[in-house]
């Protein structure tokens, strides 16, 4: 999958240049092929979660999990300079070829590492069909529902992620509400990509100080208190400072839970598990991106007292979360010293029987074991 997924898009961007650099191609077959690239991207996505947990284990996960957040995070910042440069020199085109050739390199360092690499075997029985597809993605979610640990994780990434759809209007309140000139717009969101980069980088040894679900509830109550201050800036460096802890705070989070979910999931279930909370957690970010726009309207274009209280609700989500229950749940040990685990060390006793109902290792179907 993650060598057919970077075939796919580098094609796909090998179009896109073609396309634009001689004419004007229609909306819809730009749209079309921006849907597919962003269909096999998360594919691609499901397909790396995987790879890396056959690959590293212990403290290794969490630091290769930080190791390719911390690229993800270098390439938000060296793209979008790259892609201004062009556009100020009229090659704006040129960046669907330099995309295309990054997933060239990517594909290349696959067959590099291709030897190395030993997956599950594969059934010889040929793709599953769409129902066969739902399916799966209800195994995911009836696993996720039984295992407590990441039920609870999964609510409160839901709650967080509808708060976090206010910061969507952070560069709206730099150029509108704080009336910043371009240069210093573009510091700010610069300093969302260096924070990000920090987050990744320093997300590893933060996991072996405080522990997996302390540095989740850190990371989140950290992006509360951006969202208060971005909302009570007056200047670019209070802005500029927001937005740095706000992407910091975020990175750490989302590193150490997908790192949680690698140790807790067993493998014939991580793909659809991830699916299932990919799905959830973008899902959850676009409505709350919509609600901020629309109260953010609402209030007049003012979208301070949207920052507030997206950054109080965090606060009060971590809050409850962290005294509900997360503070009494045992710290899954292989995520920090072996191996990634295929049971819920919280709740296995529970996990088993409700796995044997529900997994697809109890269908007909031998393709699903």
């Amino acid at each position: 999958m993650l060598i057919a997924g970077d075939i796919v898009r580098a094609v796909i961007f090998g179009a896109l240049f073609l396309l634009t650099g001689s004419r004007l191609p229609p909306a819809w077959l730009i749209l079309s092929l921006a849907f597919t690239a962003g269909a096999m991207t998360v594919f691609s996505d499901t397909a790396l979660t995987i790879a890396v947990r056959d690959v590293f284990a212990g403290t290794r996960l969490v630091t290769a999990n930080s190791w390719l957040e911390s690229a993800n995070q270098a390439g938000q910042i060296i793209g979008p300079s790259a892609a201004g440069l062009l556009a100020a020199a009229g090659l704006l085109h040129v960046s669907m070829l330099i995309d295309a050739l990054t997933f060239l390199v990517a594909l290349t360092s696959l067959f590099v590492v291709r030897g190395a690499y030993r997956g599950a075997a594969r059934s010889g029985r040929p793709s599953p069909g769409w129902r066969a597809l739902r399916r799966e993605l209800a195994d995911g979610i009836r696993y996720l529902a039984a295992t407590r640990l990441l039920f609870t994780l999964l609510v409160f990434m839901l709650v967080l992620n509808l708060c976090l759809g206010a910061d969507k209007l952070i560069i709206f309140f730099a150029r509108n509400t704080l009336h910043l000139p371009p240069a210093q717009v573009g510091l700010v969101v610069t300093a969302g990509g260096i924070g990000g980069l920090l987050g990744a980088a320093g997300t590893s040894l933060l996991c072996r100080w405080l522990g997996p679900v302390p540095a989740v509830m850190l990371g989140a109550a950290s992006s509360g208190l951006a969202l208060l201050l971005i909302g009570a800036a007056t200047s670019m460096p209070v802005a500029l400072a927001g937005n740095l802890l706000y992407t910091w705070a975020i990175i750490v989070a989302s590193v150490t839970m997908r790192s949680m979910r690698q140790v807790l999931v067993p493998r014939d279930l991580l793909g659809r598990v991830t699916a299932s909370w990919r799905l959830g957690g973008q899902g959850v970010t676009l409505v709350g991106a919509l609600l901020a726009g629309a109260m953010a309207g609402l209030l007049g274009g003012d979208p301070r007292p949207v920052f507030a209280a997206a950054g109080a609700l965090t606060l009060l989500t971590v809050t409850v979360s962290w005294f509900a229950g997360l503070r009494r749940e045992r710290l899954p040990a292989s995520l920090l010293t072996g191996k990634p685990e295929n049971q819920d060390p919280v709740s296995a006793g529970r996990e088993r029987s409700v796995i044997k109902a529900s997994s697809p290792a109890n269908n007909a179907s031998p393709a699903d074991r």
